[in-house]
């Protein structure tokens, strides 16, 4: 369940919509660039749907897809998922009132507990430190700005590359482009609507996450029509790995209250809380 950990780091700032196809994780070759939507506009439309969105508490459900040599497995629960601007990421996935699994990021390092497991145990890693390790550049998933909390900003210059039906564009995204990792998004040419990213590591591995419809982040003292859209449902899946993940939302709310909690972020004090009996260093 290594890489299931991974993808759902990856996958806990936002949660996601229009039921969407299983996602692959296969990159059609380069495409060509045509007509399609400016950068300039896609940028300001993606500025007006996230707003000032700085806090969001959302709950919903969560289901896990993997394959190993014992077959194909399915797990579900539900999703509690916190994301603060100034603090990171934390969800917790409970089952039948069990809470199996708590993920989260600083900023700095993710973590993924995972208590009700014989033997618990916990994993964790480095988010864009130096020499990068595979668990560190697969870390640099777990972006808020790819789940759709903070917008999907062309890179300068770039140009739409319309590819199924969408406008794709590479993002500026400095920490990724540092590493070798290129990030994409597709948008719909008619809406701006942003509908997938794509990431392409160095080694040539691939991950690929698909946004269903937005839905709006209830916001006390903002105008209804002027709340802040996420993704209602995202589903994500990793070339190769063979486990894909998917968040459905319930509700969001911009909750400060909720959300800006120190102890939710606090990887060492996580671990002291849960003492997972086994803890591994992704590198």
């Amino acid at each position: 369940m290594k890489s299931a950990a991974l993808i759902a780091v990856a996958l806990l700032a936002a949660c996601a919509p229009r039921a969407v196809d299983s996602p692959t994780t296969s990159i059609p070759p380069a495409s060509v660039p045509i007509a399609g939507p400016a950068a300039d506009a896609v940028a300001a439309s993606e500025r007006a749907r996230v707003g000032g969105l700085q806090f969001l508490h959302a709950k919903g459900v969560a289901e896990i897809r993997w394959k190993d040599d014992d077959g194909n497995h399915f797990e579900q629960g539900d999703a509690d998922v916190r994301w603060s601007a100034a603090r990171g990421c934390a969800a917790s996935i409970s089952k039948f009132g069990d809470r199996y699994a708590l993920l989260g990021t600083d900023g700095r390092r993710w973590w993924s507990i995972f208590p009700k497991a014989k033997p618990s145990r916990m994993e964790w890693g480095a988010i864009g430190t130096g020499a990068q390790s595979q668990g560190a550049n697969d870390a640099l998933a777990a972006n808020p700005r790819y789940m759709g909390l903070l917008p999907l900003l062309p890179a300068a210059g770039s140009m739409a590359e319309m590819e199924d039906g969408l406008a794709w564009f590479n993002l500026a995204d400095d920490a990724a482009n540092s590493v070798g990792i290129v990030a994409r998004a597709g948008f719909d040419p008619a809406t701006l609507t942003p509908r997938a990213v794509r990431l392409r590591w160095p080694d040539g591995s691939a991950a690929r996450v698909e946004f269903g419809e937005m839905m709006p982040v209830e916001t006390v003292g903002v105008a209804q029509g002027a709340w802040p859209r996420i993704p209602r449902r995202i589903a994500g899946s990793h070339a190769g790995r063979g486990v894909t993940l998917s968040i459905a939302l319930d509700s969001a709310r911009a909750d400060a209250d909720a959300v800006d909690r120190p102890g939710l972020y606090d990887m060492d004090a996580l671990r002291a809380r849960f003492a997972p009996e086994q803890v591994e260093e992704s590198k």
